[in-house]
């Protein structure tokens, strides 16, 4: 899934028109951040901090999302203009880009994953970063979920990380009960 996601963000993202850039790197950070739509597409530059967002008014507040080096380089090839206060920026229009939603249709169609939702990104960063054995609570704060309980919801693991997972457990206890032999 993520790889022809990846690769339909690849095309927008390198598209001659600035603002199919503006979405793939929006829909980009969505995936890479775990943050909502509406906290990308409200970002001004100066909440850009090297490498943190400081939202000015996430769902639960004022919160900081740390980024990793994918998420930097993304930023980074965001044209940047005098007097346009916004990364994301309807070239078209000549104002903010709020609304991605037909362009994301658009994607998700041609990588071939229809009913998928743009908020699906942010479980897809959720159950990743559990698949990493990440915390609930670590993963809750990447999220600015003031709830766990809330981040178990997102966090999802596929059969061959719960594989995996029994495995590991499996073969230790196993050890264990090889060296008490009598």
């Amino acid at each position: 899934m993520l790889a022809r996601l990846g690769a339909e963000l690849a095309k927008l993202r390198s598209s001659d028109d600035r603002t199919k850039q503006c979405v793939g790197a929006a829909i980009t950070l969505l995936l890479l951040t775990g943050c909502r739509k509406s906290e990308i597409l409200t970002l001004e530059w100066s909440d850009i901090k090297g490498n943190r967002l400081h939202l000015r008014d996430s769902k639960t507040g004022p919160r900081t999302v740390w980024l990793g080096s994918a998420a930097r380089e993304v930023i980074a090839g965001l044209p940047r203009f005098e007097r346009v206060p916004y990364p994301f920026w309807n070239y078209s229009y000549r104002k903010p880009l709020r609304c991605v939603n037909g362009f994301w249709r658009r994607l998700r169609d041609e990588a071939g994953l229809p009913g998928v939702r743009i908020h699906d990104l942010r479980h897809t960063f959720a159950s990743h970063a559990a698949m990493n054995k990440e915390t609930l609570p670590m993963i809750g704060r990447l999220l600015g979920h003031a709830n766990v309980q809330t981040t178990a919801r997102y966090a999802h693991l596929d059969d061959r990380h719960l594989l995996e997972a029994a495995q590991q457990i499996g073969d230790a206890v196993g050890a264990l009960m090889d060296t008490h032999r009598c």
